[in-house]
């Protein structure tokens, strides 16, 4: 339980840090899913998902309301959910989980644990 509770808490950090550290060091968050983005590459749709890269980890918050706009939308990005480090699905409402049995199709997951379920 703590170890989620840390890598939530390490979310929530990289969330508050500003546009231009995170390109300072190289690290990013790209909004993969949602209703607003300006991505004109991805599909608009209600959910939420977020994939953080920081020192050299890949992250992924949320799955979104759509599985098949998921995909589309990490494709349109240019990347490879089978290289996720670790995957946080913050709650159980489908507009942040529709995508997960697509994920856990093309990622299994490195490791046990690599999900968490928040």
């Amino acid at each position: 339980m703590s170890s989620l509770l840390v890598s939530f808490s390490v979310l929530c950090l990289l969330a508050m840090v500003s546009a231009r550290e995170a390109r300072a060091e190289g690290s990013r968050v790209t909004i993969l899913y949602d209703g607003f983005g300006r991505n004109a590459a991805f599909v608009k749709d209600w959910g939420f998902s977020a994939l953080v890269e920081y020192a050299g980890k890949h992250i992924l918050f949320d799955t979104g309301n759509n599985a098949a706009v998921f995909a589309a939308n990490a494709k349109a990005a240019k990347f490879d959910l089978g290289k996720l480090d670790f995957a946080v699905i913050s709650h159980r409402h489908l507009d942040h989980t529709a995508g997960l049995e697509y994920l856990l199709k093309v990622n299994p997951g490195p490791a046990p644990g690599w999900l968490a379920l928040v």
